[in-house]
């Protein structure tokens, strides 16, 4: 069925995902940015701290035992607030590259337009994984829900994706 769809409605598949993806990354992204700003803030403003501190010490304000004990907290806040920083970064650049994944996975089906036979190859090249859920009996009917999430985009918004394909064929 995915394949038959991007092979008729490609642009609607690469509008529908990058519609999806692109709301859902620039929330997170946003979020993340802001949360490195502040961290960033944060380390900066520790070392104003550690200066006041060296100053209050040296003019007799501070005492010794309490000046250690503030620049322990400052150094351990200051390498958590790094470190922090260091995985949100990297988070933001995994997440960047994520939003290319709808075009490596349109290209990945690409390779299938001509498929006569779905293989265990192909299968295992094009679905990350599939959850089988519980069967149910609806109005006497035993029904069972699957999803199944395909590599690079994840689980497809089939209902999305349908509503698209019965405008654009209206």
């Amino acid at each position: 069925m995915v394949i038959d769809f991007i092979s008729l409605y490609e642009d609607t598949f690469r509008e529908v995902m990058g519609v999806q993806h692109k709301a859902i990354i620039k929330k997170e992204l946003s979020a993340k940015t802001r949360a490195i700003t502040k961290a960033e803030n944060r380390i900066n403003e520790l070392d104003r701290l550690f200066t006041s501190i060296y100053e209050d010490k040296t003019n007799g304000v501070l005492s010794e035992s309490r000046f250690k004990m503030l620049v322990e907290q400052y150094e351990q806040e200051q390498a958590e607030l790094k470190e922090n920083v260091k995985i949100l970064s990297d988070e933001i650049e995994h997440q960047e590259q994520e939003s290319s994944n709808v075009e490596r996975f349109i290209a990945k089906v690409h390779k299938y337009f001509d498929l006569q036979e779905l293989t265990p190859d192909i299968l295992n090249d094009l679905v990350k994984r599939v959850e089988v859920y519980v069967p149910e009996k609806i109005n006497g009917r035993r029904t069972q829900h699957i999803d199944i999430y395909y590599d690079f985009v994840g689980l497809l918004p089939i209902s999305l994706l349908q509503t698209k394909m019965n405008n654009s064929i209206a």
